[in-house]
């Protein structure tokens, strides 16, 4: 009990007083701070641990806070990550990918991942996965935080894809779609090591040949099993003879003039509408090229039947050559 000669002295909660730096800082990255960058601007650790316990602030890793009591958003769980790896990290994978547009906005995860340097001493910890990079970390784009370069981004999801067809799918859809070349993706490879790489390393063999599609792979792992049917063009590139627009046909036996086409409508023929399949096959046939056809399901199905009908009309056609006029062409990025 206090002396009544002196007045009661109430214990009063500290608090943090959020100077012009702080604030701006803050608001840069999106109210999440280090304990270092409190420091540096007045503000001593314990103040914020306090402020976590009565449920103000959130703890988000070691040493980073979330200023606020609401849970973090997907950005703020990303700026954690990276001020927690450190100023010489990036961001990796499938979150890099999302940042270039790349990557299913949709797909949720708590998970972030980052890239540090191959001396750093970091672990994967909490929602962060940590990659230890094999070379130099190339960074390919700055927004908030650095993100590693698109190849080595889609490698490095592929890699943590549950199976070769999902890698293939991811990086083929990139490639259709321009956003990386498959000498990129192969550099890239080479730069983050071997670990774990198996998938990949089976769908960089698969688009290197021409491959766009898991259907596409199936249907060439099938060709593959042939005693007497070689591996044809995959995704080769036409000038008809019709004056009609270029093409590009799954796969392409020249020495037969011989076309393979894998008919499904999520992949088929670099994202040509499927309703367009049936004119674009009459344009082939029309210009003297022998159009064989297999649907996904039945690649799957019916591998044998697909592969005996396929070798058997490559026997009556092989060494007749490709139909006067048609001439096979480079894709059209690689033309420009």
């Amino acid at each position: 009990m206090g002396s009544p000669d002196r007045p009661h002295r109430c214990a009063m909660p500290r608090t943090i007083t959020i100077g012009p730096a702080l604030a701006a800082l803050l608001m840069a990255q999106d109210h999440v701070v280090t304990v270092a960058q409190l420091d540096a601007n007045g503000v001593a650790r314990s103040a914020a641990d306090k402020r976590v316990s009565r449920g103000r602030w959130r703890r988000l890793l070691p040493g980073v806070f979330l200023a606020g009591p609401l849970e973090p958003s997907r950005r703020q769980l990303l700026i954690a990550a990276w001020l927690w790896s450190g100023p010489a990290s990036a961001v990796d994978g499938l979150d890099a990918l999302r940042w270039y547009g790349d990557a299913d906005t949709a797909v949720r995860s708590r998970h972030a991942h980052v890239v540090v340097p191959s001396d750093a001493p970091l672990r994967s910890f909490g929602f962060v996965v940590v990659r230890r990079a094999a070379a130099e970390i190339e960074i390919g784009g700055r927004g908030v935080v650095p993100y590693v370069d698109r190849p080595t981004a889609a490698i490095v999801a592929a890699r943590n894809l549950r199976n070769g067809r999902a890698a293939v799918a991811l990086l083929s859809r990139l490639l259709q779609e321009g956003a990386v070349s498959v000498e990129a993706l192969q550099g890239a490879r080479q730069r983050i090591g071997d670990k774990w790489c198996g998938p990949v390393d089976g769908a960089l063999i698969a688009v290197g040949v021409g491959v766009r599609s898991p259907a596409e792979e199936d249907m060439r792992r099938l060709i593959l099993t042939s005693r007497t049917l070689p591996e044809p063009s995959w995704n080769q590139w036409l000038r008809l003879p019709d004056g009609g627009p270029d093409v590009c046909v799954d796969g392409l036996w020249a020495d037969a003039g011989l076309v393979n086409e894998v008919i499904g409508k999520k992949y088929h023929a670099w994202g040509e509408q499927y309703d367009d399949t049936n004119a674009r096959k009459e344009r082939l046939q029309a210009v003297g090229l022998i159009v064989a056809e297999a649907t996904p399901i039945r690649i799957r199905r019916q591998g044998g039947v697909v592969l005996a009908n396929l070798e058997r009309t490559y026997g009556l056609y092989a060494g007749r050559g490709m139909p006067p006029g048609v001439i096979l062409i480079d894709p059209p990025a690689m033309a420009a």
